[in-house]
């Protein structure tokens, strides 16, 4: 007797051995039914899994760690708006998500290494994917249902050749009825950007960060349709890797809540139940902390190949015997957290960017950046009796040279700032002022008012701001510490970054700065250069003043 033959009023008759039978035929039914319906039984990797599915963004980014689940969430979101099948977990999305048959579009990494052997056997409803054997708990099947295939029969489905998946539409509200036919394209970042200029889509799913013209193309993809943009991605560790225009245009978009069409959500490993998180502990505990910020919790390096990878605005945590950050675990012998790659306890937390006083009994650098086409800049650094740094104030002024000494004498008056020194940059300031080429702009400036010193622009400047950079054995804070109110200088400290070599043969010659985030960079290089010591600046020779010269003026 089969269970589908068996009458509920047959239930009270039958032997043992045929309620056994019975409940192995249940069990094996509703085994097949998960199998060929592992989507109506998706539950999302973690609550901030969830929080993707919920936005209504029309650009949502997803940082995610290595195993967060972050490429099943985008892949569901794409199979349930295709197929109008809606996990239980996600019917409350119907109304957001679903918008009857659609075009989608899906970029991976590569074809041959990334879409035949890991995306395609996500989407195959007979291939388990997951650390536990078929049907464990650690694990899925293939999320596009049997039902939403042509005929059930994938091969019916899917074209190699065109690298479209064909799906059936149904009716979330009653899924006998079918109301068309979506697809799925499947593109790669290995393909040009002009392969990417044809179609409109209504859901376009990135597998990892794509080139900046191929996003530029998918974004004129969605417009005549309303579509939108979905971003699954590990923030690379590669300094050869160019990010840097997904960190402005959706990483701190999304973050601020600037554009509410646009939104950030960061994945973390140690979330994903379906995880070991014994190994991941064990893996994060070899990682630096930059490293594990990226690969655990999602976070992004800040740019690539950064010309001060050690500046920072958000708290890390220095360790003095290996002499790099590093994220902290739990000690072995006392409570104090540990480095994980020496064992050290001898740890310092610590930030670039802190609320402080300025002190007026402390001597003031001026450092000036004269631009004959773009504003002109200027910063303010005191130098503390430890001879640290205290980044103070920052400007920039259009105009002429009286202009920038007006601005300038607003800030020192301000906050009552005693300027020790001036300086200003050796290449602009050399550089003639007008059509008298004997009058150059350190002249001119001079005439103003605003005596300036010429800088030094060797580029040992730069190795001497990160030495500055990183928390001092004695006090365990860094040297140089900048007030919220420099938003420039912070901005341009975490971009200020190396160029890249347009030929393999030019590896060998010296690597240059970009012409990018460099004004007030460059000026902490100036200063750098001058090796600022707090008692002679302190009981250097008298400032002579003017009536109506304000204090600082040579």
């Amino acid at each position: 007797m089969s269970l589908s033959e068996i009458q509920p009023d047959q239930l009270p008759s039958l032997s043992d051995e045929q309620y056994r039978q019975l409940l192995a035929e249940t069990v094996e039914l509703t085994r097949e039914d998960r199998r060929q319906n592992q989507l109506l039984f998706y539950r999302p990797a973690s609550a901030r899994a969830q929080e993707v599915h919920d936005s209504a963004a029309r650009v949502v980014g997803v940082g995610g760690g290595n195993g967060s689940g972050k490429t099943d969430t985008m892949l569901v979101d794409v199979v349930m708006s295709a197929t109008g099948v809606f996990p239980h977990s996600q019917r409350h999305l119907v109304g957001q998500k679903f918008r009857g048959p659609i075009n989608c579009r899906v970029v991976v990494e590569s074809l041959t290494t990334t879409l035949e052997p890991i995306i395609l056997p996500k989407l195959m409803w007979w291939r388990w994917s997951g650390a536990d054997s078929p049907g464990g708990e650690r694990g899925h099947w293939g999320w596009v249902p049997k039902d939403c295939l042509i005929d059930g029969d994938w091969q019916r489905s899917w074209s190699s050749k065109l690298r479209l998946l064909r799906l059936l539409c149904r009716d979330p509200k009653n899924p006998e009825i079918i109301l068309g036919d979506s697809t799925i394209q499947f593109m790669s970042k290995d393909m040009d950007a002009t392969d990417f200029a044809s179609g409109d889509f209504h859901v376009i799913g990135h597998d990892e960060p794509p080139h900046l013209a191929q996003w530029r193309e998918n974004e004129a993809r969605t417009m005549r349709v309303g579509g939108r943009i979905l971003l699954a991605m590990t923030w690379p560790d590669d300094p050869s890797i160019n990010v840097d225009w997904l960190y402005n245009e959706v990483y701190e978009v999304g973050r601020s809540g600037a554009d509410p069409g646009v939104a950030w959500f960061e994945l973390w490993t140690t979330d994903n139940a379906n995880l070991d998180q014994a190994s991941v502990a064990v893996q994060a505990g070899k990682w630096s902390q930059e490293i594990a910020s990226v690969r655990i919790y999602g976070r992004p390096i800040r740019f690539s190949n950064r010309i001060h990878p050690e500046f920072t605005d958000g708290t890390k945590t220095w360790c003095f015997r290996c002499d790099k950050s590093v994220v902290p675990v739990p000690g072995e012998y006392r409570a104090e957290p540990a480095c994980p790659n020496c064992a050290s306890e001898r740890l310092a937390a610590f930030n670039h960017v802190e609320e402080f006083d300025v002190s007026p009994s402390w001597p003031t650098v001026y450092l000036l950046d004269p631009h004959p086409r773009k504003p002109h800049m200027h910063l303010w650094v005191q130098v503390t009796p430890a001879d640290d740094w205290r980044v103070v104030a920052e400007g920039k002024c259009e105009g002429d040279c009286a202009d920038v000494r007006k601005a300038a004498d607003e800030v020192e008056q301000s906050l009552g700032l005693y300027v020790a020194k001036r300086l200003i940059d050796p290449n602009m300031g050399r550089s003639p002022s007008g059509q008298r080429r004997e009058v150059n702009w350190q002249d001119e400036f001079a005439a103003a008012g605003l005596n300036c010193d010429l800088a030094d622009d060797v580029d040992v400047g730069r190795a001497r701001v990160n030495a500055m950079l990183r928390p001092d054995p004695d006090t365990l804070r860094p040297r140089i510490v900048v007030h919220p109110r420099c938003r420039d200088t912070i901005y341009q400290m975490n971009r200020y970054s190396w160029g890249e070599y347009a030929r393999s043969t030019e590896r060998d010659l010296k690597q240059k700065p970009k012409d990018m985030y460099d004004d007030y960079p460059t000026l902490l290089k100036y200063l750098a250069n001058s090796e600022p010591v707090f008692r002679f600046l302190k009981s250097g020779p008298a400032i002579l003043r003017r009536p109506g010269q304000r204090k600082g003026a040579y």
